[in-house]
Parts: C-alpha cells; structure tokens; sequence
C-alpha cells in the first residue's frame, strides 16, 4: 500500500510540474514588420493620399486664374434680314427731326481674331492661392494623423494578442495538468486510495479550465481578425505573431519624456484650421478692393452680300485691332460680404476654444499615461514578488506532501495560485508595453 502511495505522489506532483512549464509557438511576424505592412496597405491612407493629390492639383488651378487668357475665335453669320436701323432723315436732305429707316451692311459675316486677357490685380485671387497651399498643409496633417492612429491601433492589437498567447499558454499547461490529474484520481479511487469528492472536484476544476481555454481561443482569432483588418491583409490570411519575450534589461524605471502639447497632430491640424479661416475672413474684406484687367484682340472680317463662305466683297479680309484695361469697383452688395465676414469670424472664435480645448486634452492625456505607467510599474514589482512567494510556496506544499503531512487538495490549491500569479506577472508585463504606446500616443511621438 505504501509503494502505491509514493508512486500516486511521485505521479502527481510530475503532473503538477506541468503548471510552470511553458511551451511557445513558433516566432513570426513582429511589431515593426506589423506596422509596415498596415501602412503601405491602408485603404485610408490611400484614399488620403488621393485627396491630398487632388489638393496640390486646386494650388495649380488657382495659380493658373493669374495666368493669361488667349483664345482663337471664328465666326461665321448669316442674316436672313439685316436688322433695321433709325436715322436722321436730314442726313439725306430730309426734314430736320425727321428719321428714315435703313438696312446697313451684309448678309454675310466672317471674322477670326486672336483674343487675350490678362489679371493685373485681384486680391482675393491672390488669397486663394494662399489658402489652397494651406489646404495642402492640412491634408498632410492629416494623413499623419491617419497614420498615427493606424501604428497605435495596430500596437494595441499586437500586444492584446501577446497577452492572449501567453495566457493560453498556462491554461493549456494547467489542462494537462488537470487531465493528467482526473485519470490518475479516477485510477485511485478505483483502488480506494482517493475519495469521490477528490475526483469530483478536479473533473470540475477541468471543465472549467477547458471552457476558459475554449474562450481565450475564440478571443485570440478575433484579435487576429482585427489585426489582418488593421493590416489589410485577407482574412483567411494564416499569420502568426512573435510570443512576447520578458527583457528584464529593457524595464527600466518610468520618466515623463519632454514633449509640447501644441507640436501634437491633432493641435496643429486645429491651428491650421484657424489659418486657413483667417486668410478666408481676409479673402471676403479684400473683394471690397477693385479689381483690374487687361484685354485685347487681333484679327480680320470680311463680308458678302449673299450666303457664300467662299468669297468676300471686294476679295478682302478687313483688319481690326484693340487693347484695353477694365476697372472693377464694388459698390454696394446687398451687405452679403458684412454677414460672411460675421460668419468667419465665429467660426475662427470656434477654432480658438477647439485649440484650448485640445491643448487640455493633450496635457491630461500626457499626465494620465505617466500616472498609468508608473503604477504599471509598481504593479509589476508587486505581481513579482506575488510569484516568488507563489513559487516558494508551491514548493514547501509539494515537499510536505512528499512527506504525507498536507492533502491533495493543498497541493492543488497552491498550484492554481502558482498558475494565477504567473497569469498576472505576464499581464504586468505585457500592460507596460501598453502603457508606453499609450505615453508615446500622449507625447506625439508615435512616428518617431
């Protein structure tokens, strides 16, 4: 009976073991290669990148209204009846007050002329050449938020997913344990070494370690999922990512990294907002300015009596020539450019309480994610010694058992709470990855 009860004991504490022994899938991709991979396929950068072309287009649009205006023009008319015109009968001996009508000039007409114009001064023209670079300025800003945001998700994801492997790791490792231990319980009570309540407990204690394993699973391909969205990759895509490895080298302790809420994306892109409104609001005051332009034309007539393109009277073409500059002096509107220049002006006024509100917002987030990463920090030290003291205890529980002084259910105990303080250690780690992607969000330093 004795040799029974040393081989149950050498047989289950072999199978206890199996609770701190890991075992790690095969490394593929990594972070950095994530990332890249998300921002040379992102649909959102490319739709991006497509307005941002469609903006630097409008900056030539806009420079090509200061450009000159020259255009080829022929002309081809017939007049079945040639207008009437009134004048002055006395002008044919007639009485003075007196009008005769009269049928002046041809059926036919030709011309063809060269005509040009020219800007010569347009202020609001010269603000919208102006506001359409602006406009390209922010669009890159915005692309680079886009990419901001895709890096920190696409992070984000990888790190959720190291957590899982890690976490299906111990369970994995702890539903070994369990089976190993329900068969080796069963055969016992069979024998009479071991109580019904004994297997009972541990054929539930499986099942729920098979049910937790079961969800982590199905977490785990939903992460995936996200991370193949994140990367623009098919879905049926079979990827795997790099286990998370602890480098106890890289820990080192939290500091506050120098950073100017107001050099971050999302202030700029409101700054550049205001700007863009500003030179808006001086558009609309400078249409109250005249404007000047430059004209002119060169070209040839001719004429014939009936309907005949190919002939001219007199076989001549007549010359005709002129230039000339028109002033354009705004008057009165209707008061239409006082009420935009009121809405631009709110609407600027609306950019400096989104500016403030931001710049708020970029301070809090910067000081939240410290705050997060220092208690990350201790957290850590504390789920170490948790796993020491979980180790250690472990060992004593499975050493007295050698002896026979504690039970079979100390023994379990203890390892579930070895399994559970491991669990939480990775957590710790894993959470200051997180912390720091959340501090380097909050620093603007996410492309760096």
């Amino acid at each position: 009976m004795r040799i029974k009860e040393q081989i149950f004991r050498n047989l289950l504490l072999y199978a206890l073991l199996l609770f701190a022994t890991g075992v790690y899938a095969q490394e593929s991709c990594g972070l950095e290669y994530c990332v890249e991979t998300a921002l040379k396929n992102s649909l959102q950068l490319k739709s991006d990148n497509n307005t941002l072309a469609k903006y630097k287009a409008s900056v030539g649009q806009v420079r090509s209204e200061l450009l000159p205006r020259v255009n080829a023009v022929g002309t081809y008319q017939y007049s079945f009846d040639i207008q009437t015109q009134m004048i002055p009968a006395e002008m044919f001996g007639g009485l003075s007050g007196t009008y005769k009508e009269a049928r002046l000039g041809v059926n036919q007409n030709k011309s063809e002329s060269l005509q040009a114009s020219q800007t010569l001064y347009n202020a609001p023209l010269l603000i919208s050449l102006k506001i359409a670079k602006a406009t390209v300025n922010l669009e890159c800003l915005q692309i680079q938020g886009t990419k901001e945001d895709l890096i920190y998700n696409v992070s984000a994801t990888y790190y959720n997913i190291q957590s899982i492997l890690k976490q299906e790791q111990l369970v994995e490792n702890n539903l070994r344990s369990m089976n190993s231990l329900v068969e080796i319980t069963d055969r016992l009570y069979k024998s009479g070494l071991a109580t019904a309540t004994d297997a009972n407990r541990l054929t539930v204690s499986r099942d729920n370690t098979s049910a937790n394993l079961r969800k982590l699973r199905n977490n785990k391909e939903k992460m995936y999922n996200l991370l193949k969205i994140l990367m623009n990759i098919p879905i049926d895509s079979n990827i795997q990512i790099k286990e998370f490895q602890e480098n106890k080298s890289s820990l080192v302790e939290p500091f506050l990294p120098v950073s100017n809420p107001m050099l971050k994306t999302n202030y700029l892109q409101v700054a550049q907002g205001k700007q863009i409104a500003e030179m808006q609001l001086k558009s609309i005051k400078s249409s109250y300015l005249p404007s000047l332009s430059f004209s002119g034309s060169y070209g040839y007539s001719a004429f014939y009596n009936n309907a005949n393109p190919m002939k001219n009277l007199n076989d001549k073409w007549y010359k005709s020539s002129y230039i000339g500059v028109q002033l354009n002096i705004p008057v009165f509107d209707g008061f239409s450019k006082k009420y935009q220049i009121h809405q631009k002006k709110a609407e600027i006024k609306n950019y400096e309480i989104q500016g403030e509100q931001i710049l708020q917002q970029n301070s809090k987030e910067m000081a939240d994610a410290y705050a997060d990463l220092k208690s990350n920090y201790t957290s850590l030290d504390t789920q170490k010694r948790s796993l020491e003291l979980a180790q250690k205890v472990s060992d004593d529980i499975n050493n007295q058992y050698k002896s026979g002084l504690v039970k079979m259910s100390e023994v379990i105990n203890s390892q579930i709470e070895l399994v559970t303080a491991q669990n939480n250690y990775v957590d710790a780690l894993i959470s200051i990855k997180q912390a720091e992607l959340n501090l380097s969000k909050a620093a603007g330093t996410l492309m760096k």
